[in-house]
């Protein structure tokens, strides 16, 4: 599955102790139109799983394609494994206290709606509660 190239999101959110936490992640998808849901899954062995499975919110940051991913600044920052994956960066905290990089224009934020123990990985359903996304110009 590795060879077959898919989009990248971050997902960001508050651990334990008001910290931030994030992952890379191409499990991005659709789920639902009525409810509006949208998943994305955590790997058992992430070092962050225990803040994950307590999360009850998140943001999703979808970000263009890229044909070298580690040379965008976040998508480094937050693919590392442990540590303080936030040093160093811009961020805010959304509506619901979680991590959000301004410079990223689509961004959802999410309430968790569901959480799946599936094989290795936990599915994370979550309903979006604010959508940013790049203003388009269109020409008339």
């Amino acid at each position: 599955m590795r060879e077959w190239r898919t989009g990248i999101c971050l997902v960001t959110a508050t651990g334990e102790d008001r910290r931030p936490i994030g992952l890379v992640c191409n499990s991005f998808a659709s789920i639902s139109l009525e409810p509006q849901l949208i998943s994305w899954a955590v790997d058992h062995g992430s070092t962050s799983i225990v803040d994950w499975r307590d999360a009850r919110s998140y943001a999703l940051h979808v970000l263009p394609p890229t044909d070298d991913p580690m040379s965008h600044p976040l998508i480094a920052a937050l693919a590392r494994r442990g540590g303080d994956k936030f040093a160093g960066l811009d961020y805010a905290l959304n509506e619901h206290g979680d991590p959000v990089f301004p410079e990223v224009t689509t961004r959802f934020d999410c309430v968790l709606y569901q959480r799946i123990p599936i094989g290795d990985h936990d599915l994370m359903v979550g309903r979006p509660t604010a959508v940013t996304h790049p203003q388009q110009n269109r020409a008339s």
